[in-house]
């Protein structure tokens, strides 16, 4: 093809077409530059279609940790319930300790959940892989990428769950040692210790150890308020994601 077009232009030449030489020397640079639009433009289809498709699988893989993040916080809102039961169970034990002592054996038990604590961590493996990379602008929706990066710098639990970590701790070691007595030791090492009996014990009486756990259980019930506006924000995220994949 370009031996052809070369023929032709040797051939005006040769027979002093100068003018028409010109004109078919403009057109074929006009090709020329159609050919170059257009390889840019089925190049740029390419790209884009990349970009797409990237974008599309980088979304998938949001959703499906967010997904993990609901999971997530139906287990801390469980773990809660059983807290926010064994606590209350706790403060019936404490309160009829003055007529029935031996009572406070039950209490013990109640120790190792009432000072337990369940705490929610995002799963960000997916907006993690895409700011690392820098491809968090491969998401072309501004609104879904700035909710997307909002939910992940979100530290709203931050405080509470802090809190919880102090408390609880603070709250165990506290009443652990009050809660030693001769039927415990008894039980655990078989042997005889010259602590208070069972009977003596006096927890129920410390205002430290009603105040502990009163703190504890509002803090919990504070978990849960805040773990479930967490809980709506992800499924509306959910749906946000949904609809922008099923619209693309």
């Amino acid at each position: 093809m370009i031996k052809f077009f070369r023929q032709i232009r040797q051939s005006m030449i040769n027979q002093n077409r100068t003018k028409k030489y010109l004109l078919y020397a403009i057109g074929e640079i006009i090709l020329v530059v159609i050919g170059i639009l257009i390889a840019l433009q089925i190049n740029n289809w390419n790209t884009n279609k990349k970009d797409i498709d990237k974008e599309y699988r980088y979304l998938i893989e949001i959703r499906e940790n967010l997904n993990e993040d609901l999971q997530k916080i139906q287990d801390v809102l469980d773990k809660n319930r059983s807290k926010l039961r064994s606590i209350d169970s706790s403060f019936y034990y404490l309160s009829q300790m003055d007529k029935y002592p031996k009572l406070g054996k039950e209490f013990s038990q109640f120790l190792p959940i009432v000072t337990n604590y369940s705490l929610f961590e995002p799963t960000n493996v997916a907006f993690s892989n895409i700011t690392s990379t820098g491809n968090i602008d491969i998401i072309r929706s501004d609104n879904l990428r700035k909710e997307i990066s909002r939910y992940y710098s979100d530290n709203m639990l931050d405080g509470v769950q802090n809190q919880l970590i102090i408390t609880s701790q603070s709250f165990l070691d506290n009443v652990a040692p009050k809660m030693i007595n001769k039927s415990m030791l008894r039980y655990v090492t078989k042997k005889e210790f010259d602590v208070i009996a069972l009977e003596e014990m006096e927890v129920h009486k410390d205002p430290k150890v009603l105040s502990g756990l009163f703190v504890m259980l509002n803090k919990t019930k504070e978990h849960n308020q805040l773990v479930n506006k967490m809980k709506t924000k992800i499924e509306l995220l959910i749906e946000i994601i949904d609809k922008y994949i099923d619209e693309s």
